[in-house]
């Protein structure tokens, strides 16, 4: 994705995107005293080159599969649309007809029946495929003079819509699908006559030739192919009259897989990569705002605990900084790996305040920071304090801490409400599975008696 982040880059030099500011001040909010530029600059980065990432990704495979559909897509020369070869099978051709030059009718389906042959061409097709035999089912053997491998029986000519039936006259030397017998053991070998009887289209014609066959070969090494291509040919004549081909799951002990694409069409995985890229863009400003929300919450929970250890830590005598600033320092110590961004802004202030910045402007700057309202307010109670004197903060410190616990459970309370609320979906299923079990068994035993 580098390369993508990069071009990213480059595009963000050119425009830039709307709502900067405000994607920069989240970000700010999520990763308090780093660059707010710089977060910004990364974050639409990634997220540009997300959206590259996706549609090249569509567009190259929109592309492949829109050029392969073009080769077969153009105009009908001389109205004459090409059959399928005999036994290929009807095809329906999408066209667009036009009348006098007009569009009269888009993506219009014609049915094209495949070829039928006349009676000579059956003919001669017989007699090629009769010829071809004898080198056909030879398989890994050299000639019909000397079999030691199983036979291959084609069910069907190579070209042709040709259906092939086999007989064979000694079946303790081969079965029907043409392998040797497996307690077939005269070395000297015997002799087989194959019949093959073609057909099509009503016609038929028969073809007889001979073979000597021996005991089976076994090479080691092949055995373990052998026995998958064995295995597959007698389930493919085991299901040939079903709709599907089995294939097999097992053989000698070792799992067998199989695997194959599917097709899509170009449009289809152009949608797809656009809508992912649109997801992408808006998701990820979703979950920014979902993660800032989530932040609000977490320092709205510890808002009732800081200003309670602040309260405490005035009334038994230190200063505002003193006590600010060892609430920092004992989050900074602390032993938990939990992230408090309260706390970590108040470290950020102790930090300022220690650089040189004044008590003042660091607590208004840490209730901006904040950018929540208890912690604004807060932030304008400190400011006030070194403005105006510390008389009346104590005071204003305990409401805080009553007014605070007291949101904090109606907050709970209202969580409560809703995690009630989402329960009744799973409680209304639980009440339809009790009622089934309650009710069917009563309905079966009205029906039996």
């Amino acid at each position: 994705m580098r390369c993508f982040y990069r071009l990213a880059g480059i595009l963000l030099r050119f425009f830039t995107p709307k709502e900067t500011e405000s994607i920069r001040e989240e970000q700010m909010l999520l990763h308090p005293g780093l660059p707010g530029a710089g977060l910004t600059k990364e974050y639409y980065e990634k997220k540009i080159g997300m959206i590259l990432a996706v549609l090249t990704l569509g567009l190259v495979l929109s592309g492949a599969v829109f050029i392969a559909d073009s080769r077969e897509s153009g105009g009908i020369e001389n109205n004459l649309i090409d059959r399928s070869a005999g036994g290929a099978g009807e095809k329906s051709i999408p066209v667009d007809l036009y009348a006098d030059g007009k569009l009269l009718q888009k993506n219009k389906l014609i049915n094209v029946e495949e070829r039928h042959y006349t009676e000579k061409e059956i003919r001669q097709i017989f007699a090629e495929t009769g010829k071809e035999l004898e080198s056909r089912i030879l398989g890994e053997n050299s000639s019909v003079d000397h079999i030691d491998h199983d036979l291959v029986l084609p069910a069907c000519a190579d070209n042709y819509p040709v259906s092939i039936e086999w007989m064979i006259d000694d079946y303790e030397v081969l079965d029907m699908n043409g392998h040797i017998q497996e307690d077939f053991h005269d070395e000297a070998g015997r002799p087989v006559k194959l019949s093959a009887v073609l057909s099509y289209d009503g016609y038929s014609e028969e073809y007889s030739f001979f073979v000597r066959v021996y005991p089976m070969y076994r090479d080691p090494e092949d055995k373990l192919s052998y026995d998958i291509d064995r295995s597959i040919n007698e389930y493919a004549q085991r299901t040939i009259n079903e709709e599907s081909q089995a294939l097999p799951d097992t053989v000698d002990g070792h799992s067998l897989t199989y695997e194959r694409s599917l097709p899509h069409t170009w449009i289809f995985i152009l949608l797809i990569s656009v809508f992912a890229a649109f997801i992408i863009y808006t998701g990820k400003d979703r979950d920014l705002k979902a993660e800032v929300a989530k932040r609000e919450r977490e320092m709205l929970l510890d808002y009732p605990e800081i200003v309670s250890k602040l309260t405490l830590l005035i009334g038994a005598g230190l200063t505002l900084r003193a006590a600010f600033e060892k609430v920092a320092s004992d989050y900074k110590n602390r032993s938990s790996d939990r992230t408090s961004f309260a706390c970590e802004e108040m470290l950020i202030t102790v930090y300022r305040m220690k650089s040189g910045v004044s008590e003042y402007e660091a607590y208004l700057d840490f209730g901006k920071r904040c950018a929540v309202k208890r912690y604004t307010k807060l932030g304008a109670l400190f400011s006030q304090n070194i403005k105006k004197g510390s008389a009346g903060l104590l005071p204003e410190l305990e409401k805080e801490v009553r007014d605070a616990f007291e949101e904090r459970k109606a907050n709970a309370r209202k969580r409560g409400e809703e995690a009630g609320t989402l329960l009744l979906l799973p409680m209304a299923m639980m009440l339809s599975v009790v009622m089934i079990i309650i009710i069917v068994p009563a309905f079966m035993s009205f029906s039996i008696h």
